[in-house]
């Protein structure tokens, strides 16, 4: 291979093997959102969410990715490096004839011998794909009295959901329940049966899909409180939950904490969570104002940058504003509805802070424009096209450690 963009194509193929999401095709903000934060995790290297959908082709670039967002895209996939998986992905190279090389020769029948059984075996399942997805192409999917609901049995996390659901009368070959948005979050069900039952781990405003072969036939919302203020740490599938993380008027996770979970943030940084989700203070994010104050108390090792977001969870997407220390700027990323704006491509130098100090936070919207002011000064104004939908609560993210208060949201 000579081309890079062949490459890049192998090596998108290889993270979406790794995730099992289901095609890129259908994956959304919140897909390359959650990349974006896998990828940190596991190379301390940030990629934008915006640079993850230049790269899959979701965002129109002539460019081509430099070298360090490159290495960071191979060391996810499993090398070591991007010079590494180009060779992996063209394999051993071909001896050629030098007083300096060994060369290697085999005659064409010892070939032909060799791989004659594998070439006829691939012809076979070659035609057994192609005879199928004739097949599948032929079959037009047919349904009716579908049904499909669900309620939650409690309140709070963890929250086991109890779906119904009738898909008996069609004549689709498979039958899923996507919890979410998410595809890795989807789960092959009974075509015969009536009842489901799947637990949420955090709290949040969901659309929930009945799924025929591959054809989304009913969705509807999923609302999971989260009891009042609730503190997490993430992990690869459930959430470490700490008790009571409002203390005094002051909502925080500490390292003493996290050492009662036996987590020390000298040996590995770890991303934690305030979150406030509740049915009782929903409001419409056509016109709204918001505000808080926060600080990240934790700058050491690799949380020296301080990374902190504050996410408004809508019904339908995020407003999500990122801070981290000056010097550390252009590893930030904004998400407003619909519009990705990328520390290493625009100005986010406004979002760098002194957490010495709380950082005072507000955000306003009205009539398709936002402002977003840091410490009463101005940060970002814009547009955007679409709206989140409800706003339906908070999400505090801090990398180490965090403290929030005086958290207001209101309509205007």
């Amino acid at each position: 291979m000579t081309d890079e963009r062949n490459y890049i194509e192998k090596c998108r193929e290889l993270i979406e093997s790794q995730l099992t999401w289901g095609s890129s095709a259908s994956w959304q903000n919140q897909d390359f959102e959650e990349l974006s934060e896998r990828i940190f995790e596991k190379t301390k290297v940030s990629l934008s969410s915006s640079t993850l959908k230049r790269i899959w082709g979701k965002v129109k670039y002539d460019g081509s990715p430099n070298l360090a967002t490159l290495n960071a895209l191979a060391q996810f996939a499993g090398f070591d490096n991007w010079r590494e998986l180009k060779k992996a992905v063209d394999g051993p190279l071909q001896a050629t004839e030098s007083k300096d090389e060994i060369v290697i020769k085999i005659k064409p029948k010892n070939v032909f011998r060799r791989f004659r059984w594998a070439f006829l075996a691939g012809s076979f399942m070659v035609l057994i794909g192609i005879l199928w997805a004739f097949q599948q192409r032929e079959k037009k999917l047919e349904y009716s009295n579908i049904r499909f609901m669900s309620k939650p049995v409690t309140l709070g996390v963890p929250n086991t959901v109890v779906f119904e659901y009738n898909a008996v009368d069609s004549n689709a070959d498979s039958v899923f329940i996507q919890q979410s948005w998410d595809p890795k979050r989807r789960y092959r069900v009974n075509k015969n049966l009536h009842e489901y039952t799947s637990t949420y781990y955090t709290p949040g405003y969901f659309k929930a899909k009945l799924i025929l072969n591959d054809s989304i036939v009913k969705e509807h919302d999923l609302f999971i409180e989260s009891n009042g203020w609730l503190g997490t740490v993430e992990q690869e599938k459930i959430p470490i939950y700490i008790a009571q993380p409002q203390k005094n008027g002051v909502i925080s996770i500490t390292e003493n904490d996290l050492a009662n979970q036996n987590i020390q943030l000298k040996d590995k940084p770890v991303w934690v969570n305030l979150y406030n989700v509740s049915a009782k203070n929903v409001v419409s994010s056509d016109a709204f104002a918001f505000e808080t104050e926060l600080k990240n108390t934790f700058a050491k090792g690799e949380g020296v940058c301080q990374q902190s977001k504050v996410w408004l969870l809508g019904s339908d997407g995020i407003i999500a504003i990122p801070l981290s220390i000056k010097g550390c700027v252009g590893e930030l990323y904004m998400t407003i509805a619909d519009k990705q704006i990328d520390g290493k491509t625009q100005n986010l130098s406004a979002f760098g802070v002194d957490f010495s100090d709380w950082v005072k936070v507000k955000c306003i919207a009205q009539n398709q424009k936002i402002q977003v002011f840091i410490n009463n000064a101005l940060a970002y104004q814009g547009d955007y096209k679409q709206n989140i939908g409800k706003i339906v609560g908070t999400r505090i993210r801090f990398m180490g450690t965090g403290e929030v208060k005086n958290i207001n949201l209101r309509k205007l």
